[in-house]
């Protein structure tokens, strides 16, 4: 097991459980992983893993990304984008 796996089954366990506390279907809460200054080959590992939502903060780096990926990907821009940046996001 990598240590991604491990780190994906560590959070979605706490998901599971902070959940299950607040009585939440843990189906309903989405995870989304944060991809910056992470290189293609880890992404790649993460969507074989299950992951299907992608955060990414730099509009540059995700253009990079983006087309080398898996089309079912649901990309999030997080954080600030300048606004001569939006049109391009």
């Amino acid at each position: 097991m990598t240590s991604l796996e491990t780190n994906l089954r560590s959070v979605q366990e706490r998901i599971a459980a902070a959940a299950q506390r607040a009585k939440r279907d843990p189906k309903t809460i989405t995870l989304v992983a944060v991809t910056k200054t992470q290189p293609l080959d880890v992404l790649q590992t993460a969507y074989e893993l299950g992951l299907r939502h992608f955060g990414e903060n730099r509009v540059e780096e995700a253009e990079t990304k983006v087309p080398h990926l898996p089309s079912d990907i649901t990309w999030h821009m997080i954080g600030h984008i300048q606004s001569r940046k939006a049109r391009r996001v």
